[in-house]
């Protein structure tokens, strides 16, 4: 994330799901805060993102072009708060208020038109 030009960026992803993406992203809330910048993974049934200013997408948008294409019912969900739990004993949990992690899911997303929409918004495809 040391792009300096680029906000927010995007990752087509080849995972299943984002079980993966719920558990790791929390633990790089702050840093994303700190920074002013933002993750987001795309999948053909799923579209996962944190952001360290929720102004960096527009969410609505976003589920939007999903619900277009999507073969399943899409459901949406944005928190502003997330918290970060820290395996080791003895260390604190971290919460991190003011931004936006959104999750996305559905069925036979168009991966191609919704890295689209993300780079008239924006963000920069990751390979």
């Amino acid at each position: 994330m040391k792009d300096t030009e680029n906000t927010v960026h995007f990752v087509k992803s080849e995972q299943p799901d984002p079980t993966i993406y719920f558990s790791f992203l929390p633990q790089f809330a702050e840093q994303l805060q700190k920074l002013g910048k933002g993750l987001v993974f795309v999948g053909d049934s799923y579209v996962v993102g944190l952001l360290g200013k929720p102004e960096l997408l527009p969410v609505p948008e976003i589920e939007a072009a999903c619900k277009a294409t999507s073969t399943k019912e899409v459901k949406a969900r944005t928190n502003d708060t997330v918290k970060f739990d820290y395996k080791e004993k003895g260390k604190k949990p971290v919460v991190t208020k003011g931004i936006c992690q959104f999750a996305i899911t559905g069925q036979d997303f168009n991966i191609g038109r919704i890295s689209e929409l993300l780079k008239t918004k924006g963000a920069a495809e990751l390979d």
